[in-house]
């Protein structure tokens, strides 16, 4: 493929042109919204079809079968992606805002690169920087820039844990200009200023009609005192006015049940099995929002919790390597009554949780009495 953004002596124009040209030389198929992403019903504003690649992406994640999708979000998400706008999801943790991403675009047959933020990205890492190659100056893409340049998908999980400074230099990628002057790559001297907005300084981005950028967050880059968020970073708020955020929950009841029930296939646990572990998963999450649990169960535990128990074939010790292990002591004790209430028997748990070592002592000195 010819890289028409970087091809010398051309304008902007011509490159917007081919981008399209090239991207709509494609063979589509119509597709119903609806039954591409398994729903009953057409969403409102998405009752026509519409066109998806007939040939499929190397970089398209893979459809997940059995994916339930929240109806409301896909369908702002959807007609958001009309306007190419840049969208944020925000939420608790393991409420599927990056499975959401992947899925939807698996659907649609669009290629996703992906970014795990932190504080070592930074700005060369997200639009490039220039390096020498054979003895010459060469610029190269950061995967930002990449994507925006090729026409690919790009999601940025946890896009709050980058340095703020990082986030402030891109902000007119995450706004979506049309034209985009990398300016950090450095300006030859020796280059007129009129040529500028050339295409052959290796300075200008010209946006493909097909990229679209998506991020994942807990907190959205907003003031917050939650300690299990810590190393997230507050973010400019221009920088935030430049996303479409959309929050995002936990599933309804049913559909995490269906969810889960879609992950075993195998029919091994029994579905009462799986009802119980969702209601325990909302006791606890009911708790935690009125302040009684310092931590939340996502979907990702509980989906989790089940596999194990396909395995395990016991649903204390499949609880408590899912669940129960990783929760704080006091969270331990909560879970143990919320278990005990939604099961209807105590939680049987393993040595290590309930003896102690002054009940290993009483017990080596039994056995030394014995022997005496």
């Amino acid at each position: 493929m010819t890289n028409v953004n970087t091809t010398t002596n051309i304008t902007v124009e011509e490159v917007q042109a081919a981008l399209v040209q090239e991207y709509t030389s494609q063979k589509f198929e119509k597709v119903m919204v609806h039954e591409l992403f398994g729903l009953s019903q057409p969403l409102p504003g998405l009752e026509q079809p519409i066109p998806v690649p007939v040939e499929r992406h190397p970089l398209a994640p893979k459809v997940q079968d059995g994916y339930v999708f929240n109806e409301k979000l896909l369908r702002r998400t959807l007609l958001s992606m009309r306007t190419r706008d840049s969208i944020m999801y925000v939420g608790d943790k393991g409420t599927g805002k990056s499975s959401f991403v992947q899925q939807l675009n698996a659907r649609l047959n669009r290629p996703v690169i992906n970014i795990n933020a932190g504080p070592g990205v930074d700005e060369s890492y997200l639009v490039g920087c220039k390096t020498i190659e054979n003895g010459s100056v060469k610029a190269v893409d950061g995967v930002l820039s990449y994507a925006y340049r090729h026409g690919l998908t790009c999601l940025i999980d946890e896009i709050c844990t980058l340095r703020p400074g990082v986030l402030v230099s891109i902000n007119d990628l995450i706004q979506g200009d049309e034209v985009v002057t990398l300016k950090h790559h450095g300006i030859d001297p020796s280059l007129d200023p009129k040529m500028l907005m050339g295409l052959n300084n290796g300075m200008t981005l010209v946006r493909h009609p097909a990229f679209r950028l998506f991020a994942t967050d807990n907190t959205g880059g907003k003031q917050q005192k939650d300690p299990r968020f810590s190393g997230v970073n507050n973010q400019n708020s221009a920088v935030r006015s430049r996303f479409t955020s959309m929050k995002v929950g936990f599933m309804p009841a049913d559909k995490e049940l269906a969810a889960l029930t879609n992950t075993l296939k195998g029919g091994v646990v029994e579905n009462v099995h799986l009802a119980m572990m969702v209601e325990f998963a909302f006791r606890f999450r009911s708790a935690f929002e009125i302040g009684e649990a310092f931590d939340n169960i996502s979907f990702r535990e509980l989906r989790r919790w089940a596999l194990k128990m396909e395995v395990y074939g016991c649903i204390h010790e499949s609880f408590m390597d899912a669940i129960y292990g990783n929760m704080e002591q006091s969270d331990q004790l909560l879970a143990e009554h919320l278990f005990e209430e939604t099961f209807g028997q105590r939680l049987i748990l393993d040595d290590v949780y309930t003896m102690s070592c002054a009940d290993q002592l009483d017990a080596i000195k039994a056995i030394t009495a014995a022997a005496a």
